[in-house]
């Protein structure tokens, strides 16, 4: 069928619109002034779900709108009610932070209610804040790791090269994403295989989160680069409907070659204050509602009459009920004890929350004092607080040199600067930065033990609403089984701050890994912390501020208590096992031990051994797949304990399973994360005991 469709229906010249695969008849046509008004309502949607969400990258789902419409409700063929269809044309979006406008032509089309769109970033909607193609029919590939969106398209074209089919793939690219070397590759293999059944877009903005593309990388001259790589090149202005068309109309005729088309956008597109403005890559309308930032002034500015008070009412409230629902349903899964022992829900117990990644900020901004120390950006520097290197001291400036997404190039050249006696700072999303170049962290820094340093940021789940792909959840097992590597998980903002001077100090390669929302402050300044070296902390008793309620030491001077049961966490679970000691002690006269271990290579095995052997009782929590550091402790504890007394072990941690978009907090709830599940299984394995 796949053949003789795409021959014998004609809409303007080799143009597609939505079909029934089974029949071969159109369902669904659109003039180009149909298209516009499309792309002016999905830019409205658009702001609505991003307000509603409180979080989303604005800038970039505007640019992109029009050539969105322009492809799914004009251009390739597709049947929302067979989203499996063999004969279907493929678009990969590699730009996967770029999901809302997928959504939004994903539901214009017909595969689900465009109402539900309001429902962005929610827990379990499907509406993730990058795509997963297991939740959403229509959506071809789960991505948000950039630069491997086009090598999954080049598979589908070489595929239907293979199988004779006449479908067409297309792929979505940022032009941010093109600091990616993974994608040059792809761009090479395309043109090896003349994939002429293939056509890149590349969404030309101008601008990525760290600033204008020519400022964090330069990519002109990029259409002689595309076709010094044997692609044919199509220049167009992205907003206009008329050359978005003739454009996928010419791509379509090109042979033995594949395609790209330079689509010239404004980043914000339609929304006064975020057009052309990088500061609007990756948050909601400052204003919330109203204001000169504002979704009603986003509204105002598009212009699309139907967006009335009443309506807007209407899918806000939408958004508002299903996260009710969402409370209820997480609440409602939380372990119930005597009184609620939620963070600050009482007068007693306080604590104040600060973000990890502040206290990175801190020691990045004083460490910078020293000349030998560069700073290596990866288009998120303020985002991971290494912008702070640099922010109060402009002469700095010349010792922090920006790589662009490209964390192998920026591992490797940090090698570079180790070797000849610097101590470089690279950084980004824990996912990136210790996973897309472990290979480069394994064989070019340990194997020849460079001094590098690395900030392993956003780390966990608490990551919240950008979802699985940008949670780093394996990164703990990946790192430590490095020979040469260091590895420290600090507590809160405090502690970071110091293990980040910490690894500075070290000779060799290095991580603090840490989160990016705010976590309880549980330490203090003079709370002692040695590097290697396990902290004890102890509840003793309610105090109006939580951090005074527990008594810190170093293991090393701990004297056991005969406590009855031994909590062992690292990073942000050290503050739940705090509060599930505090559970445990209220609810059941239970004392508990608990280890901070905030360095987990080299690992303090006597502080853990010790523990395994006087108390009979061990729980490891980590905001990681459960045993990435369950199973390190749990190897001290087998091949060190004398075995004169029995011992109960579980483990506390993500099972098995990739991330989800929510708030924080749920999410840690949702994950059975939280202090509650904490205590509930430390009294389960006593109760045993």
């Amino acid at each position: 069928m796949g053949k003789s469709l795409r021959k014998n229906i004609h809409i303007g010249v080799d143009l597609i619109s939505i079909i029934d695969s089974k029949t071969g008849k159109i369902k669904k046509d659109y003039t180009i002034e149909q298209l516009i008004e499309k792309a002016q309502e999905m830019r409205a949607y658009n702001m609505i779900a991003i307000t509603a969400a409180g979080s989303g990258h604005t800038g970039g789902t505007l640019s992109i709108m029009d050539i969105t419409a322009a492809l799914y409700l004009k251009k390739i063929k597709h049947d929302p009610a067979n989203p499996a269809w063999e004969d279907r044309d493929r678009v990969f979006w590699s730009v996967g932070h770029k999901a809302p406008a997928l959504y939004l032509a994903l539901a214009e089309a017909g595969y689900f209610p465009l109402d539900d769109t309001v429902k962005l970033r929610k827990l379990w909607s499907g509406f993730e804040g990058h795509p997963n193609r297991l939740k959403l029919p229509g959506i071809e590939l789960s991505a948000g790791s950039l630069g491997q969106g086009l090598g999954v398209a080049i598979g589908c074209a070489l595929n239907a090269k293979l199988e004779g089919k006449d479908y067409r793939v297309y792929s979505i690219l940022g032009d941010g994403e093109l600091d990616e070397g993974s994608l040059w590759e792809s761009i090479m293999c395309a043109s090896h295989y003349k994939l002429d059944n293939l056509t890149a877009i590349v969404d030309r903005n101008d601008l990525q989160i760290d600033g204008p593309t020519e400022e964090v990388m330069r990519l002109e001259p990029l259409i002689d680069k595309w076709q010094a790589f044997g692609w044919h090149t199509i220049e167009i202005d992205g907003h206009d409907m008329k050359e978005i068309l003739n454009a996928l109309e010419k791509a379509e005729k090109v042979k033995s070659q594949p395609t790209v088309i330079i689509a010239h956008t404004l980043k914000g597109k339609g929304v006064s204050f975020a057009e052309g403005v990088v500061g609007y890559h990756g948050i909601a309308p400052k204003d919330g509602r109203s204001g000169k930032e504002s979704l009603d002034q986003a509204l105002k500015d598009i212009g699309d009459p139907q967006f009335n008070q009443g309506k807007v009412d209407h899918l806000l409230k939408i958004a508002s009920d299903y996260q009710k629902e969402v409370d209820q349903k997480v609440e409602d899964s939380l372990p119930k004890f005597s009184r609620n022992y939620w963070w600050n829900v009482t007068s007693l117990m306080q604590v104040q929350m600060d973000a990890t990644r502040n206290g990175f900020g801190r020691a990045l901004e004083e460490l910078g004092k020293d000349e030998k120390v560069i700073a290596l950006g990866a288009d998120i520097t303020s985002s991971i607080r290494m912008d702070k290197f640099y922010a109060s001291h402009p002469e700095r400036k010349n010792r922090f040199f920006e790589i662009g997404i490209a964390e192998a190039n920026m591992t490797v050249v940090a090698s570079g600067l180790a070797k000849e006696g610097k101590i470089p700072f690279i950084g980004s999303y824990g996912v990136f930065v210790t996973g897309r170049n472990w290979d480069q962290l394994r064989t070019t820094v340990c194997y020849n033990n460079y001094n590098v340093k690395i900030a392993d940021a956003h780390a966990g789940i608490s990551v919240g609403a950008d979802g699985a792909t940008h949670q780093a959840l394996e990164d703990i097992s990946n790192l430590y089984y490095l020979p040469n590597m260091h590895l420290a998980i600090p507590c809160d903002a405090i502690e970071t701050e110091k293990a980040t001077h910490a690894i500075a100090s070290i000779n060799g390669p290095a991580v603090v890994r840490y989160a990016r929302e705010a976590t309880p402050i549980i330490t203090q300044e003079d709370t002692p912390f040695e590097f290697g070296k396990a902290n004890i902390i102890r509840f003793r008793e309610e105090k109006e501020n939580f951090v005074d309620a527990f008594e810190i030491k170093l293991a090393s001077n701990y004297q056991s208590e005969k406590e009855d049961v031994c909590i062992i966490a690292c990073g942000p679970m050290v503050a739940e096992a705090m509060r599930a000691a505090y559970i445990l002690k209220k609810d059941f006269n239970l004392e508990t031990r608990i280890i901070n271990v905030h360095t987990v290579k080299p690992l303090d095995e006597e502080s853990i051994i010790k523990a395994a052997e006087e108390i009979g009782i061990v729980i490891t929590a980590e905001e990681h797949q459960k045993g990435g550091f369950g199973n390190i402790i749990a190897g001290v504890i087998a091949s060190g304990k004398k075995y004169n007394t029995p011992l109960l072990f579980d483990m506390i941690g993500v099972d098995d399973e990739f991330g989800l978009s929510g708030a924080p907090w749920e999410l840690l709830k949702t994950f059975g994360l939280t202090a509650e599940h904490v205590a509930k299984k430390a009294k389960e394995l006593h109760d045993k005991k």
